[in-house]
């Protein structure tokens, strides 16, 4: 039987070491790489290949209005980097 208190937490059995480490993103590598492109394609267009007034609102609308366009489009830009280099990763365990 065991203690009504349940302070001890059950043990979690290690993964086996043929598998990645835990899961950093659920879906497809078709839709992942479809990301990282959208990510790639407004990150440019965000430091200036738009209309300024359309991207200063898509800037906002991004940050909830607390960052300007070239700040925007630079952590997009390092969030599609890092999903290109988890696709990456990804294709090495296959």
């Amino acid at each position: 039987m065991t203690s009504p208190d349940n302070t001890s937490p059950e043990p979690v059995e290690a993964a086996p070491s043929s598998l990645p480490p835990a899961p950093w993103i659920l879906l497809d590598r078709t839709t992942a790489i479809q990301a990282a492109t959208v990510l790639d394609r407004l990150e440019q267009w965000l430091a200036g290949a738009g209309e300024q007034a359309a991207v200063e609102a898509c800037a906002a609308a991004c940050s909830l209005e607390e960052d300007d366009a070239f700040s925007v489009a630079a952590w997009l830009g390092t969030l599609a980097s890092r999903l290109e280099c988890r696709i990456e990763e990804a294709d090495t365990w296959s």
